[in-house]
Protein backbone atom coordinates (compact mmCIF):
# COMPACT_ATOMS: atom_id res chain seq x y z
CA UNK A 1 0.00 0.00 0.00
CA UNK A 2 1.38 3.41 -0.91
CA UNK A 3 2.09 5.81 1.95
CA UNK A 4 2.47 8.81 -0.35
CA UNK A 5 0.49 11.96 0.47
CA UNK A 6 -0.80 14.85 -1.56
CA UNK A 7 0.92 18.21 -1.25
CA UNK A 8 -2.22 19.60 0.40
CA UNK A 9 -2.13 16.87 3.06
CA UNK A 10 1.53 17.62 3.69
CA UNK A 11 0.78 21.34 4.11
CA UNK A 12 -1.90 20.47 6.65
CA UNK A 13 0.84 18.89 8.79
CA UNK A 14 3.85 21.12 8.15
CA UNK A 15 2.21 24.42 7.21
CA UNK A 16 4.72 27.02 6.01
CA UNK A 17 7.50 24.45 6.19
CA UNK A 18 6.31 22.96 2.90
CA UNK A 19 7.96 24.56 -0.12
CA UNK A 20 6.49 23.19 -3.32
CA UNK A 21 5.63 24.22 -6.88
CA UNK A 22 4.02 27.54 -5.94
CA UNK A 23 7.12 28.64 -4.01
CA UNK A 24 9.45 27.42 -6.76
CA UNK A 25 7.57 29.43 -9.37
CA UNK A 26 7.55 32.54 -7.19
CA UNK A 27 11.26 32.38 -6.35
CA UNK A 28 12.93 30.63 -9.30
CA UNK A 29 10.43 31.61 -11.99
CA UNK A 30 9.74 28.13 -13.33
CA UNK A 31 6.51 26.16 -13.41
CA UNK A 32 6.62 22.62 -12.03
CA UNK A 33 4.41 19.96 -13.57
CA UNK A 34 2.86 16.93 -11.93
CA UNK A 35 5.12 14.45 -13.69
CA UNK A 36 8.13 16.06 -12.02
CA UNK A 37 6.60 16.03 -8.52
CA UNK A 38 3.73 13.53 -8.72
CA UNK A 39 3.28 13.04 -4.97
CA UNK A 40 4.97 13.45 -1.61
CA UNK A 41 6.87 10.18 -1.00
CA UNK A 42 6.55 10.29 2.80
CA UNK A 43 3.86 8.97 5.11
CA UNK A 44 1.74 11.02 7.46
CA UNK A 45 3.70 9.59 10.40
CA UNK A 46 7.00 10.50 8.75
CA UNK A 47 5.86 14.10 8.23
CA UNK A 48 4.64 14.35 11.82
CA UNK A 49 8.04 13.13 13.04
CA UNK A 50 9.68 15.62 10.66
CA UNK A 51 7.66 18.49 12.12
CA UNK A 52 8.66 17.53 15.65
CA UNK A 53 12.31 17.37 14.57
CA UNK A 54 12.33 20.83 12.99
CA UNK A 55 12.40 19.66 9.38
CA UNK A 56 10.90 21.17 6.25
CA UNK A 57 9.53 19.42 3.18
CA UNK A 58 11.04 20.93 0.08
CA UNK A 59 10.60 20.29 -3.63
CA UNK A 60 13.84 20.50 -5.59
CA UNK A 61 14.17 21.04 -9.32
CA UNK A 62 17.12 20.85 -11.67
CA UNK A 63 16.39 23.77 -14.00
CA UNK A 64 15.15 27.34 -13.62
CA UNK A 65 14.08 30.10 -15.99
CA UNK A 66 14.47 29.24 -19.65
CA UNK A 67 15.62 25.73 -18.84
CA UNK A 68 18.88 26.99 -17.35
CA UNK A 69 20.47 24.49 -14.93
CA UNK A 70 20.24 25.74 -11.33
CA UNK A 71 23.92 25.36 -10.50
CA UNK A 72 25.65 27.22 -7.70
CA UNK A 73 27.03 29.74 -10.17
CA UNK A 74 23.62 30.27 -11.74
CA UNK A 75 22.04 30.95 -8.36
CA UNK A 76 24.83 33.41 -7.53
CA UNK A 77 24.16 35.11 -10.87
CA UNK A 78 20.37 35.28 -10.34
CA UNK A 79 20.46 36.27 -6.66
CA UNK A 80 23.65 38.31 -6.21
CA UNK A 81 22.43 40.09 -3.08
CA UNK A 82 21.90 36.76 -1.32
CA UNK A 83 25.63 35.93 -1.28
CA UNK A 84 28.57 37.43 0.57
CA UNK A 85 30.50 38.82 -2.38
CA UNK A 86 33.74 38.97 -0.41
CA UNK A 87 33.87 35.18 -0.28
CA UNK A 88 33.03 34.20 -3.84
CA UNK A 89 36.58 34.41 -5.13
CA UNK A 90 39.00 36.17 -2.77
CA UNK A 91 38.86 34.33 0.53
CA UNK A 92 41.93 32.60 1.94
CA UNK A 93 41.56 28.84 2.38
CA UNK A 94 44.01 27.30 4.84
CA UNK A 95 47.43 27.86 3.23
CA UNK A 96 46.02 29.30 0.01
CA UNK A 97 46.03 33.05 -0.52
CA UNK A 98 43.01 32.95 -2.80
CA UNK A 99 40.05 30.60 -3.00
CA UNK A 100 36.36 30.94 -3.64
CA UNK A 101 33.43 28.83 -4.78
CA UNK A 102 33.59 30.42 -8.24
CA UNK A 103 36.95 28.65 -8.71
CA UNK A 104 35.50 25.16 -8.07
CA UNK A 105 34.37 23.23 -11.21
CA UNK A 106 31.41 21.64 -9.41
CA UNK A 107 29.89 25.11 -8.98
CA UNK A 108 29.25 25.19 -12.73
CA UNK A 109 27.95 21.63 -13.11
CA UNK A 110 26.17 20.26 -10.02
CA UNK A 111 22.39 20.63 -9.68
CA UNK A 112 19.79 19.18 -7.34
CA UNK A 113 18.03 15.98 -8.29
CA UNK A 114 14.31 16.64 -8.85
CA UNK A 115 11.86 15.48 -6.21
CA UNK A 116 10.63 15.99 -2.67
CA UNK A 117 13.01 15.90 0.28
CA UNK A 118 12.84 16.33 4.04
CA UNK A 119 15.63 18.38 5.56
CA UNK A 120 16.35 19.78 8.98
CA UNK A 121 16.16 23.56 8.85
CA UNK A 122 19.09 24.10 11.19
CA UNK A 123 22.22 22.12 11.94
CA UNK A 124 21.89 19.16 14.25
CA UNK A 125 23.15 20.22 17.69
CA UNK A 126 24.84 16.86 18.24
CA UNK A 127 26.94 17.41 15.11
CA UNK A 128 28.47 20.72 16.23
CA UNK A 129 32.12 21.08 17.19
CA UNK A 130 33.02 17.72 15.65
CA UNK A 131 35.43 16.84 12.86
CA UNK A 132 33.81 15.81 9.57
CA UNK A 133 34.02 12.05 10.08
CA UNK A 134 32.94 12.32 13.72
CA UNK A 135 29.66 13.87 12.59
CA UNK A 136 28.62 10.60 10.94
CA UNK A 137 27.68 9.04 14.30
CA UNK A 138 25.39 12.01 15.00
CA UNK A 139 23.73 11.50 11.61
CA UNK A 140 23.09 7.82 12.34
CA UNK A 141 21.62 8.62 15.76
CA UNK A 142 19.39 11.26 14.21
CA UNK A 143 18.08 8.80 11.61
CA UNK A 144 17.06 6.47 14.42
CA UNK A 145 15.38 9.28 16.36
CA UNK A 146 13.10 10.23 13.43
CA UNK A 147 12.41 6.63 12.40
CA UNK A 148 14.28 6.86 9.11
CA UNK A 149 16.31 4.01 7.62
CA UNK A 150 19.04 6.48 6.77
CA UNK A 151 19.75 10.17 6.36
CA UNK A 152 22.61 11.89 4.56
CA UNK A 153 24.36 15.21 4.26
CA UNK A 154 23.11 17.68 1.69
CA UNK A 155 25.24 18.54 -1.28
CA UNK A 156 26.39 22.16 -1.46
CA UNK A 157 23.98 22.95 -4.29
CA UNK A 158 21.09 21.48 -2.26
CA UNK A 159 22.02 23.56 0.78
CA UNK A 160 22.15 26.77 -1.27
CA UNK A 161 18.95 25.93 -3.19
CA UNK A 162 17.02 25.09 0.00
CA UNK A 163 18.22 28.20 1.83
CA UNK A 164 17.47 30.51 -1.10
CA UNK A 165 14.02 29.03 -1.64
CA UNK A 166 13.08 29.32 2.02
CA UNK A 167 14.30 32.91 2.22
CA UNK A 168 12.60 33.89 -1.03
CA UNK A 169 9.30 32.32 -0.02
CA UNK A 170 9.22 33.02 3.73
CA UNK A 171 11.69 35.93 4.20
CA UNK A 172 13.43 33.96 6.94
CA UNK A 173 17.21 33.39 6.92
CA UNK A 174 18.08 29.81 7.76
CA UNK A 175 21.68 29.10 8.81
CA UNK A 176 22.12 32.70 9.93
CA UNK A 177 24.76 31.87 12.56
CA UNK A 178 25.63 28.30 11.64
CA UNK A 179 27.14 26.43 8.68
CA UNK A 180 25.95 23.16 7.12
CA UNK A 181 28.96 20.95 6.31
CA UNK A 182 27.93 19.23 3.10
CA UNK A 183 29.05 16.16 1.18
CA UNK A 184 30.46 18.22 -1.73
CA UNK A 185 34.22 17.81 -2.04
CA UNK A 186 36.58 20.45 -3.38
CA UNK A 187 39.45 19.88 -5.80
CA UNK A 188 41.98 19.66 -2.98
CA UNK A 189 39.93 17.34 -0.76
CA UNK A 190 38.10 19.79 1.48
CA UNK A 191 34.33 19.80 1.98
CA UNK A 192 32.05 22.74 1.27
CA UNK A 193 29.91 24.30 3.97
CA UNK A 194 27.06 26.77 3.55
CA UNK A 195 25.76 29.25 6.10
CA UNK A 196 26.50 32.48 7.93
CA UNK A 197 23.47 33.86 6.09
CA UNK A 198 23.43 37.34 7.58
CA UNK A 199 22.43 40.61 5.95
CA UNK A 200 25.84 40.52 4.21
CA UNK A 201 24.78 37.40 2.33
CA UNK A 202 25.22 33.66 2.41
CA UNK A 203 28.73 32.24 2.78
CA UNK A 204 30.08 29.22 0.91
CA UNK A 205 33.34 28.03 2.47
CA UNK A 206 35.48 24.90 2.50
CA UNK A 207 37.35 23.13 5.30
CA UNK A 208 39.53 20.08 5.68
CA UNK A 209 37.96 17.12 7.49
CA UNK A 210 39.81 17.90 10.75
CA UNK A 211 38.34 21.39 11.33
CA UNK A 212 35.76 21.81 14.08
CA UNK A 213 33.93 24.73 15.67
CA UNK A 214 30.68 25.33 17.50
CA UNK A 215 28.77 26.78 14.55
CA UNK A 216 29.76 24.05 12.11
CA UNK A 217 27.41 21.07 11.91
CA UNK A 218 25.21 19.29 9.41
CA UNK A 219 21.55 19.43 8.33
CA UNK A 220 20.35 15.84 7.74
CA UNK A 221 18.22 15.25 4.65
CA UNK A 222 16.17 12.44 3.16
CA UNK A 223 15.33 12.55 -0.51
CA UNK A 224 16.68 12.21 -4.05
CA UNK A 225 20.46 12.01 -4.21
CA UNK A 226 21.96 15.02 -6.03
Amino acid sequence: MSTALSEEAARAILGDDVLGPREIEAVFGVGVHGETLPHVPFSRDALTAAKNAGEMLIARVTHGRGGTPLTLLQMVLEFPDAFDKRLLRKVGYQLKEEWGIELEPLAATDTCAPGWALVRKEVLDASRNLAYDEQDAALRAYATSVGAATVRRRSAVEAVYDTLLYFGARRIRLLEKTWDWTGSRTLDGGYLNVGGFSSSGMQILAYSRAIRHGGLGTCPTRGPLA
